[in-house]
């Protein structure tokens, strides 16, 4: 199952509450939402005997179609045993197991998407530096590749292929909005735990400062 935010993935789950026998079921969920959204799901299950597996992924859309996400997993064992045979190899290139308790297989999401975003962040900062000096935008994607690994260098080829702002009358492979909800997750759990993360606060900043000129401009800007 996959859905858009929290509110809509709780609205879903008291359908399938109200309307559906889960006992002996296992329910999988890829949303990325608030981990204390997954925590307080997987409770009211289990009072239904249904067990429930947190399953964010991690990747862009063309990489989700190319089978090539890699899967955060966690929940009961069993559960998670039964799942994995369809999304290794399926869906996912890896399969990472978190543990029993599915709200940390979103805080791993949180994470990944507060890295994503500086990265992002800091690519687009050194082509500015690059553009400015003169230095060929090839030249340094080379060096990021070769000296980054693969997913530095997407980053930095979603930014320079124009992916981020398609041209007019066509859409994004996935909405600016999606991001900013992601990214505003990790940073709120950061607040609730009494640190300030600032290049999340920074990344955070660039993409509301992207959607303003996209809204302003009747465009729609993505995140990849």
């Amino acid at each position: 199952m996959t859905v858009t935010n929290d509110e809509v993935l709780k609205s879903v789950i008291n359908q399938f509450i109200s309307t559906k026998s889960l006992a002996g079921k296992t329910l999988v969920d890829t949303t990325t939402v608030h981990p204390d959204t997954t925590a307080s799901i997987a409770a009211e299950l289990s009072t239904h005997n249904c067990s429930f597996v947190a399953a964010p992924v991690f990747g862009p859309p063309p990489t989700a179609r190319a089978g090539q996400l890699l899967v955060a997993v966690a929940g009961s064992p069993h559960a998670v045993e039964i799942i994995t045979p369809y999304l290794q190899g399926v869906i996912a290139r890896g399969v990472i197991p978190v543990g029993p308790d599915p709200s940390k297989a979103l805080l791993l999401k949180s994470t990944s998407n507060f890295i994503g975003a500086g990265l992002m962040y800091l690519i687009s900062e050194a082509h500015v530096l690059a553009e400015r000096s003169g230095l060929p935008a090839p030249v340094l994607e080379s060096l990021i590749e070769a000296n980054f690994g693969a997913y530095a260098a997407n980053t930095s080829k979603r930014l320079t292929s124009g992916s981020y702002m398609p041209a007019v009358g066509q859409a994004p492979n996935s909405a600016l909005e999606l991001a900013i909800k992601d990214v505003g997750i990790g940073l709120g759990i950061a607040r609730e735990q009494g640190v300030k993360l600032e290049i999340g606060e920074l990344s955070m900043g660039a993409m509301e400062e992207a959607k303003r000129f996209g809204d302003e401009r009747g465009e729609e800007v993505g995140q990849s």
